[in-house]
């Protein structure tokens, strides 16, 4: 069966227009339950936050964007409320958690906007914040670890991973999986997507995008185990943690917009060939006898399909030339095409989409 991709969409079976759902899905609006104010309110209590007993913590807070005591930015991609804190110092920092199912022991995507700020003299002091699985350790977990890279000039910052090798060593200092998360702009938003595999106890995949640009960089990943290394043997996550402070007062880490997702393990799809020119889609792990959609864009991200079938069901797609391209059947669960790849074609991502009860999505495989 041959199939173009051109820049021409396919009547469309699936409605790709944008929304969140999430295994845990906050914006820290009010319609999540949350209340905010500008001085900010008690995070504590509300949607099921609550301070972690054994830990020497003030409460993380919910802020409106318009009039922050803090100053801090809207998130471009955000909508009127955050939550944050500035750590005191002395030992006490902020902690905010939450208890949550995570799915299934095939996999989870962890998706955070983040932004942090400094507001106290220097030299500052590390850390500026995290937001963590939980519990840590006792689970499949690691940590999202924001820092300054000099505290001596605390003018950016590094969203790094500390997780563990293969032989279960925790990393003492973190991991970047590029440059781009490096070098971070204070008050600025990002977003990271972290893609991982409790069947191999790796995380496999990140991104990060600049909210401002929308520029997304995906790496995948290939020494970064979760705790028990490639043993693995521990048990699921039970929940997440965000955190604020270093060892003297100013650092003031933020969140918004954090969806954790289960991730349907082993449906995978691959492109092959020279682009342009011929390639060919395979695909396993798929549903049998079900419909399926190719969808194709020019770059990765969280976007979720808002209705139709497939409502709720998160692509590791973004929202750049975002296209339904065609429809055909899973076959057997597995099978592949052929396709004439245009020049708009190359470098593009493909992700495919069995229409089910849930629908379920592949991999994202990268045209040549």
């Amino acid at each position: 069966m041959t199939q173009r991709f051109a820049l021409v969409s396919a009547a469309s079976i699936l409605a790709l227009t944008g929304a969140a759902f999430a295994q845990y899905s906050t914006g820290f609006e009010t319609s999540d339950g949350i209340t905010a104010s500008s001085g900010g309110t008690i995070l504590t209590g509300q949607d099921a936050y609550y301070i972690p007993s054994g830990t020497v913590s003030t409460d993380y807070l919910a802020f409106t964007y318009a009039g922050n005591t803090y100053g801090i930015a809207a998130n471009p991609q955000g909508g009127d409320q955050f939550a944050a804190v500035e750590g005191p110092g002395g030992g006490t920092y902020g902690r905010a958690q939450r208890d949550m199912n995570w799915g299934n022991t095939g996999g989870a995507t962890m998706e955070f906007d983040f932004a942090a700020l400094y507001r106290g003299n220097p030299p500052a002091s590390n850390n500026i914040g995290s937001i963590s699985v939980q519990p840590y350790p006792g689970s499949a977990s690691y940590i999202h670890l924001l820092s300054f890279a000099d505290v001596n000039n605390p003018v950016s910052f590094q969203a790094g991973i500390l997780a563990y090798n293969s032989s279960g060593v925790a990393d003492s200092v973190p991991r970047f999986p590029g440059p781009e998360w490096q070098n971070l702009s204070m008050n600025h938003w990002y977003r990271c997507k972290d893609t991982i595999d409790f069947a191999t106890n790796q995380i496999v995949e990140a991104s990060i995008t600049d909210l401002t640009t929308n520029i997304t960089t995906t790496v995948q990943l290939t020494d970064y185990y979760l705790e028990g290394g490639s043993a693995g043997g521990r048990p699921l996550p039970t929940g997440f943690r965000m955190f604020s402070g270093g060892g003297t007062i100013g650092n003031v880490a933020a969140f918004d917009n954090v969806n954790i997702n289960p991730v349907t393990a082993g449906f995978t799809a691959q492109i092959t060939g020279t682009c342009p020119g011929q390639v060919n889609l395979s695909w396993s792990g798929a549903p049998a006898n079900k419909p399926m959609g190719i969808v194709f864009a020019r770059n990765t991200g969280s976007f979720t399909i808002n209705s139709g079938p497939c409502a709720g069901t998160q692509l590791g797609l973004g929202t750049n030339q975002l296209q339904l391209y065609n429809t055909i059947n899973t076959g057997n669960g597995a099978g592949s095409v052929n396709a004439q790849a245009n020049q708009g074609a190359c470098g593009g991502f493909v992700q495919l989409v069995a229409v089910d009860s849930p629908c379920q999505a592949s991999t994202v495989a990268q045209v040549p």
